[in-house]
């Protein structure tokens, strides 16, 4: 989904595009690469179930979403939205787990919102090819517009990100 024009939002409102193409996108095949060398669980409840431990990136948990700022967040104030209950494939979740998925979003981006004002942002979600049936886990990225990627970011694909993920989370549990 895109919302602002500096998320390539062309529309006024916020939108999104639903596609279906006949390959694995890099982004989703890397993330398939990075599920396949974490070996013995799945890579995002082990995460999830870490940060819940310690909370200093998380900014929500209901007992079914958990939404944090990962470590290893690329750009201020970004996002992670997994689902607790473990599935590779979005269209295989229930209702009452896209209901609560929309709630967790909206608050984060109401929470986001109050901390840093109306900024443009995408959600991308993520989920299994349709095939895949492995350790992979569906889960949405809220990556918010506040910085520009320069010539070091472009050149070397190594994001820099100038606000600590626990200084974000620990600023969006306080907005409310």
């Amino acid at each position: 989904m895109n919302s602002g024009r500096e998320a390539g939002a062309s529309l006024e409102h916020p939108h999104a595009q639903l596609l279906g193409i006949p390959f694995v996108p890099r982004e989703i095949a890397d993330e398939l690469a990075g599920f396949a060398r974490f070996s013995g669980s799945c890579l995002l409840c082990t995460t999830w179930e870490a940060e819940v431990v310690v909370g200093h990136r998380v900014i929500h948990d209901d007992g079914d979403i958990v939404v944090l700022c990962p470590f290893w967040s690329g750009t201020p104030f970004e996002l992670l939205v997994v689902p607790k209950d473990h599935d590779p494939h979005l269209h295989a979740a229930n209702d009452a787990l896209l209901a609560a998925t929309g709630r967790a979003i909206r608050d984060a981006l109401h929470r986001l919102r109050a901390v840093v004002g109306d900024v443009a942002y995408n959600l991308v979600f993520h989920s299994a090819p349709y095939r895949v049936h492995d350790d992979y886990h569906w889960h949405v990225h809220a990556l918010p517009k506040l910085t520009t990627r320069a010539g070091f970011e472009l050149g070397t694909g190594v994001l820099i990100n100038i606000i600590p993920p626990e200084i974000a989370a620990r600023d969006l549990r306080a907005a409310s």
